[in-house]
């Protein structure tokens, strides 16, 4: 009987990393470690992996990914590129929490395992299993995000292991010597991610993702001028890559919270699965696009950017509403996109398109500005 071929993939936390197994035997591993610009990353870490087990994805019996708790991008950007991968191939797709997968790594014979990951802001994701004579024993609650006041008090009693980004935070708050650090990686193993799958039975729905934290944002109210400028919007593709980048620069440029990207940049996101590009048109001239990716019933916005001189006329609005329509009729229900708090004509114009705040990644700028983490559900039926 042929050998279970299945990929994993994990961008949940801080590395981005993909594994293919084949029953027991390890065809490849590839771990990038950082946690920014897994989006960008994931394709050709997959594609090193792939080439490393000389296999093509055709011949994949199975994906998994990590569904969370996390960063609202990473274990999107996972879960999206998984289930892309399924519907393309027509392949069962399993998910694997971050917690457990850290668990296993750190599993030592009679000791109760914690998993915790540093949550920021004075909580953790926890998730606590219990102990047992080999491997790891059955988990004691669900996942769940804590203040470290309570984390330190639902810890097990006696000597117990601790594992993630949060041990040490953990083990400090709580002052306890039989608290025991593991060397274990602070990122999901993907190996482990895959033989994590393996074990489950064949799931009848794709995995949906685990997003602990409630939404914690609100937006300035901003009001937003009528469009007054008539746009044509046409999909294009890698042929367009550099006109692409050259608005990108124009639309970016001096933006502490943009990365300006290249030609190629738009490229390699234009062959990810899922991907879609909206340019919008004022007679033959380009006056800005919009870069989207769905999978099954999920999709985000990767970057929207109109050129400064047409800005406040209605393009990203009248781009955003292409957009929503053609996610809708691909089968999406919501779509994600990250802005940055401090932008708040921004943050207002996906306001009045019906997004909502439902979280926040501290930091995520290079100039240290945080984003709102936003949502739509679709169809968007307003149109006022």
């Amino acid at each position: 009987m042929a050998a279970v071929k299945l990929l994993a993939i994990d961008t949940a936390l801080d590395a981005c990393s993909v594994a293919i197994v084949a029953d027991d035997k390890v065809l490849a591993r590839v771990v990038s470690p950082g946690g920014k610009g897994n989006a960008e990353r994931l394709l050709p870490v997959l594609e090193q992996a792939r080439n490393a087990a000389g296999i093509a994805l055709a011949q994949l019996d199975a994906i998994a990914a990590t569904i969370g708790p996390g960063s609202f991008t990473g274990i999107r950007t996972a879960l999206a590129t998984a289930r892309a991968l399924g519907l393309a191939l027509n392949r069962p797709v399993h998910g694997v929490t971050t917690t457990q997968a850290l668990a296993v790594a750190a599993a030592q014979p009679g000791k109760p395992i914690v998993a915790v990951i540093d949550a920021r802001r004075g909580e953790v994701y926890m998730q606590a299993f219990a102990a047992a004579a080999n491997g790891l024993g059955a988990a004691l609650a669900e996942p769940r995000i804590l203040p470290v006041a309570t984390a330190v008090a639902a810890l097990p009693a006696g000597a117990t292991v601790l594992v993630g980004s949060g041990a040490t935070l953990l083990r400090q708050a709580a002052g306890r010597d039989d608290l025991l650090l593991s060397p274990a990686s602070p990122n999901p193993d993907p190996v482990i991610v895959a033989r994590l799958a393996a074990a489950q039975p064949r799931p009848v729905h794709p995995p949906s993702p685990l997003y602990i934290r409630p939404p914690d944002a609100a937006l300035p109210a901003v009001t937003q001028p009528r469009a007054s400028l008539d746009v044509t919007i046409r999909p294009c593709g890698a042929e367009s890559a550099e006109l692409l980048a050259l608005l990108h620069e124009e639309a970016f440029a001096g933006d502490a919270h943009g990365e300006v990207w290249n030609a190629q940049s738009f490229r390699e996101l234009l062959a990810m699965p899922g991907a879609l590009c909206l340019l919008a048109l004022t007679g033959d001239q380009p006056a800005g696009f919009l870069l989207l990716r769905i999978a099954a019933d999920e999709a985000e916005i990767i970057t929207l950017g109109v050129r400064p001189r047409l800005r406040r006329l209605g393009v990203a609005a009248a781009l955003l509403r292409e957009g929503f329509a053609r996610l809708a009729g691909a089968g999406a229900s919501r779509c994600f996109l990250e802005v940055a708090e401090a932008n708040a004509a921004a943050g207002a114009l996906y306001a009045g398109l019906g997004f909502q705040a439902v979280g926040r990644r501290t930091g995520y700028y290079a100039a240290g500005g945080d984003a709102l983490v936003m949502q739509v559900l679709l169809p968007v039926l307003s149109k006022s």
